[in-house]
């Protein structure tokens, strides 16, 4: 036994996690891929659920992209035949245009989950997000 197993031979441990409860959604192990631009995208996300992660939410999607779709966006919002639950996280200001976004997708049946995101320490999304200079701050 090396020095640093050995110095945690009288830690306790809390026990298995509990499930995490989202509405009717159930993640368990409770283990979320939170969702990061440029990065979260189908391949990463298919790796992260074969190593054990449940929930992987794709990168952040504009709202307003959703009513008006482009390539960027529909790779976005697109998921493997494989990946359930399927889980977006949308950002915006307007609450209508996020209004909107929303029913579209579950409307599409495409999502389980739909994260939001008010405020992004992103220089990029800071821009939009005009308000998410509190998390600057």
């Amino acid at each position: 036994m090396n020095a640093f197993a050995s110095s945690l031979s009288g830690v306790k441990t809390p026990g298995p996690a509990q499930p995490l409860r989202i509405g009717s959604l159930v993640v368990d192990p409770p283990v979320v891929l939170a969702p990061m631009a440029g990065v979260t995208n189908y391949p990463f996300r298919k790796i992260c659920r074969e190593f054990g992660a449940p929930l992987c939410v794709s990168e952040m999607v504009l709202a307003s992209g959703v009513s008006r779709p482009n390539a960027e966006t529909s790779m976005k919002t697109s998921f493997g035949e494989d990946e359930h639950p399927r889980s977006i996280q949308l950002y915006g200001v307007d609450p209508s245009t996020l209004s909107e976004a929303t029913k579209r997708l579950v409307d599409d049946g495409n999502v389980d989950h739909i994260d939001l995101n008010f405020g992004c320490p992103m220089k990029k999304v800071r821009g939009i997000l005009k308000m998410s200079q509190l998390v600057h701050d």
